[in-house]
């Protein structure tokens, strides 16, 4: 009798479900098939969300799960085809009332689907980028001593194409002067090297340039672009900020050759670490370069939020070179990144405590790190509790008074000590770091990028299409992320990296997309050696000096870069590179090497921004007028890197040589030629400054040939041609028949020389 009643049990429950799974086959999926499977299958998830199995549908998308098992009318899914809630699906028109019904009886039944077999993987999952790199081997090119040339004439001879010989020795001490150190060689240097015909010496010469400070600081002008450093706040009110100490320390980090994992590992999350020093603390100023809004009457939370998401898209441009925040509002379209996975990373940067000007009343906020001797924190230490009690009591006694307080004496006598109190503060240097909040924030989803239409609350994780991330605890952090970067299982960190180096010396990288290794971005140009170098890079542990000494010892970059029309026909764009690439100079090396060839360039590396000559009325377009404290001695001579840059008013010699405005990563700086360049060039009061110490250089000389020669040695590092020669005599001559004197002659022959093509361009 029990097996009896069992048989029938199960017999008179199982009609329902075998009815329900026919429901599904012969009505329900055609449905959904026709008008919702093209954007919610497990290949195209939109918003999170899969309809190809019934786990999909609990697990559910963005807004959580689509099915509620037993609860129809509460199930996303059946409000969304009803049109009754926010969502309404399909877009743009609405299913027909029997198919709203069959909808809805087979979610009442429980949504049973039977053995649905969903796709497997994500669009792109695939593609090469997403497949960490392995060395290939070296081709076989006899004569051959660097490896690099060995892929790259093995390409050549594919195309019936060779190198160009290599480019004569004084071109050659220029580039890799400019390249590596972005100061042109002296007199002295360029003697010596055309002397030096004893083996290796260009292979020393690249040696002490990398070697020297001025490497961290041509570097470090790479990756501020990357970090979209800048001395003020940006948005309208544009406020100066303290962290050039975050520039210092990327300058040092690069000239002692910091290994890139832990370059990474300490920007990234430097104070996670283990009793982190005052040096990786400083390093997280990466991500507080981030533009910050302090406006009157914002939310602020709005602002945060949009902080964060920078601090994702910058994330994935520095070290993936993905475009994460393309996934910010909906799935990526192209690559293996849902909008889940962007507020899952969105989520590792979610809990760092950030400035809130208009809620804190503190004067001093933890995302800050105060820099001095121990004596001057003491002292500061000691002034910052005074701050304290002094607010303390007059909150107190704020609280003790009736009516109007402004009218009460102990209180306006407070009022007056904290005002006298703040200008007495001891001076320390200040710098802008991350710090972690001691609870992480909730993070969701965000609808359609707006931050007030939360979705699911997401944990941190990563693009499932990767390396898997190894968590140090139970829920991951920054310092977890920051350590999957740099894991060598990671398929982009070090392609992305050593892909930039290379564009550094060749003007474009192996993949010219540098900042898109997705499905859209440009195939390698040499796949093999793109990933030879970035197994070599991991292999050397992650030496970028190994690196550039590989670059620049190669045939491929000492190449001449004279135009060769038999590799014109056949690679127009040099993509083989048969040849070098004539590169015009960025914009804070046409100012550097303008000091140099005029004997005032300051050595001096590192310290807080300064404030060269500006044009007068440049700073008139900036909301709030800030004034420019005209450097003197010789701040008003120190490198581009270290001029003072606002991001609503840019300094105007840098931004009209393409220097980047520092909103966002800028991974790549554009090379545009326009009018203004040459106005600038000749006409800025800093130009004329520089021509005129070059023109008193000259004038130590006695006739007008020995001038000539020693200006075209300093400016371009060679001796005139006969042609050039005449030509400048002629324009003496014209001069002189002018009322000018000779220091008002020769400024006008030195402005020639540092405004010929050949002095703005990297040969």
């Amino acid at each position: 009798m029990r097996l009896l009643f069992i048989v029938a049990f199960f017999a008179a429950t199982a009609r329902p479900q075998t009815d329900a799974v026919a429901l599904y086959e012969t009505t329900v999926r055609p449905i959904l098939r026709a008008n919702c499977i093209a954007c919610h299958s497990s290949a195209a998830a939109a918003s999170g969300l899969s309809l190809e199995s019934r786990e999909a549908l609990l697990r559910g998308g963005n807004r959580g799960p689509a099915l509620i098992p037993g609860d129809a009318a509460a199930s996303v899914l059946l409000q969304a085809v009803r049109h009754s809630g926010e969502l309404k699906m399909p877009p743009g028109r609405k299913l027909n009332a029997e198919q709203i019904a069959a909808v809805e009886q087979w979610l009442t039944l429980g949504a049973p689907m039977g053995a649905v077999a969903a796709r497997g993987g994500k669009p792109g999952s695939r593609h090469w980028a997403f497949v960490p790199p392995v060395r290939p081997a070296v081709p076989d090119v006899e004569g051959s001593r660097n490896p690099i040339d060995n892929f790259v004439i093995g390409r050549l001879r594919k195309a019936n194409l060779s190198l160009s010989p290599e480019a004569d020795r004084r071109t050659l001490l220029r580039r890799v002067h400019l390249d590596i150190t972005g100061i042109l060689p002296d007199a002295a240097e360029i003697d010596r090297f055309a002397a030096d015909s004893t083996p290796g010496a260009y292979e020393r010469v690249v040696d002490r340039l990398l070697a020297s400070p001025h490497y961290g600081e041509r570097w470090g002008r790479h990756w501020l672009d990357i970090a979209r450093y800048a001395d003020s706040d940006g948005y309208t009110i544009d406020a100066p900020r303290d962290i050039w100490k975050y520039r210092d320390w990327v300058i040092d980090a690069l000239h002692s050759d910091m290994p890139f994992d832990q370059f990474t590992i300490e920007q990234m999350a430097g104070d996670l670490l283990p009793k982190p020093t005052e040096d990786q603390l400083i390093a997280t100023g990466f991500h507080r370069n981030t533009p910050s809004n302090f406006e009157g009457g914002i939310d602020f939370e709005q602002y945060r939020v949009e902080a964060v998401a920078d601090r994702v898209a910058t994330t994935g441009a520095a070290f993936l070179g993905l475009t994460l925040g393309c996934a910010r509002c909906h799935d990526h379209k192209f690559d293996p990144v849902s909008q889940r996975e962007f507020y899952e990373f969105f989520a590792f940067l979610n809990n760092v405590d950030e400035v809130d000007k208009e809620k804190d009343r503190k004067l001093f906020n933890k995302p800050f790190l105060e820099i001095g001797t121990d004596e001057e924190k003491a002292a500061f230490d000691a002034w910052e509790k005074e701050v304290y009690a002094i607010e303390s009591a007059i909150r107190t006694r704020e609280d003790q008074v009736s009516g109007d307080g402004d009218t009460d004496p102990q209180l306006k006598a407070l009022r007056d000590k904290l005002n006298k109190h703040r200008r007495d503060r001891p001076k320390l240097v200040r710098t802008m770091i991350m710090r972690e909040l001691p609870e992480p924030r909730v993070s969701y989803i965000h609808l359609g990028g707006d931050f007030t239409r939360k979705g699911i609350e997401v944990q941190p994780g990563v693009p499932a299409a990767m390396n898997a991330l190894q968590p140090s605890g139970p829920r991951a952090n920054r310092l977890d992320l920051a350590r999957w970067l740099v894991d060598r299982k990671n398929p982009l960190t070090a392609r992305v990296t050593v892909n930039r180096m290379w564009q550094q010396y060749f003007g474009k990288g192996i993949v010219e997309t540098e900042s898109d290794f997705g499905t859209q971005g440009d195939k390698p140009t040499h796949p093999d050696l793109l990933d030879w170098l970035a197994v070599e890079f991991m292999e050397r542990g992650w030496s970028q000096k190994a690196i550039h000494r590989l670059i620049v010892t190669s045939a491929a970059y000492k190449q001449a870069s004279l135009a060769r029309p038999d590799a014109y026909a056949v690679d127009p764009l040099n993509k083989l590179l048969a040849r070098q690439n004539r590169l015009r100079l960025e914009a804070e090396i046409v100012r550097d090497s303008s000091l140099a060839a005029s004997g005032l360039l300051s050595a001096k590396v590192g310290g807080p921004s300064v404030y060269p000559p500006i044009p007068a009325g440049a700073n008139n377009v900036t909301q709030v007028k800030r004034e420019w404290p005209l450097s003197t001695g010789e701040d008003r001579y120190r490198r581009g890197l270290y001029t003072f840059f606002q991001r609503s008013a840019g300094y105007p010699g840098l931004l009209i040589f393409d220097a980047p405005d520092a909103t966002a990563a800028c991974t790549r700086r554009v090379r545009s030629n326009t009018p203004l360049q040459a106005l600038i060039s000749m006409n800025d009061e800093s130009s004329f400054e520089f021509a005129g110490a070059l023109a008193k250089q000259m004038l130590e000389m006695k006739s007008d040939e020995d001038r000539l020669s020693r200006g075209w040695l300093l400016a371009l590092g060679r001796q005139p041609r006969q042609d050039e020669s005449a030509r400048m005599r002629q324009f003496l001559r014209t001069r002189r028949d002018s009322p000018d004197n000779e220091i008002e002659i020769w400024t006008a022959a030195a402005r020639v020389m540092l405004n010929m093509d050949e002095f703005l361009t990297r040969p």
